[in-house]
């Protein structure tokens, strides 16, 4: 059986296709004792078609979807699109 699977770009919503530049990212917890700091590590991976359908992967599109990324990340503590959008 072979498995049909389409990702979106988790920043710009963008649908992947053939391209090579996608990435991923992982939010992992870690311990922070600084008050206001996030409790999350930031990591990009680049793409992996068997990691990429890990449930805590986010994928991204390329170099700039990655960077909205991380300014989100540094500014918000969040990457999700829907809440940034609404800050």
């Amino acid at each position: 059986m072979v498995w049909d699977v389409s990702y979106t770009c988790d920043i710009c919503g963008k649908k992947k296709g053939e391209s090579n530049h996608w990435w991923m990212l992982l939010l992992g917890d870690v311990p922070c004792y600084d008050e206001g700091q996030p409790h999350q590590a930031f990591t990009i991976l680049p793409w992996n078609s068997a990691e990429s359908r890990n449930p805590e992967m986010r994928h991204l599109c390329g170099q700039n979807c990655a960077m909205k990324a991380l300014e989100r990340f540094m500014t918000t503590h969040n990457v999700d699109r829907e809440l940034a959008e609404a800050d």
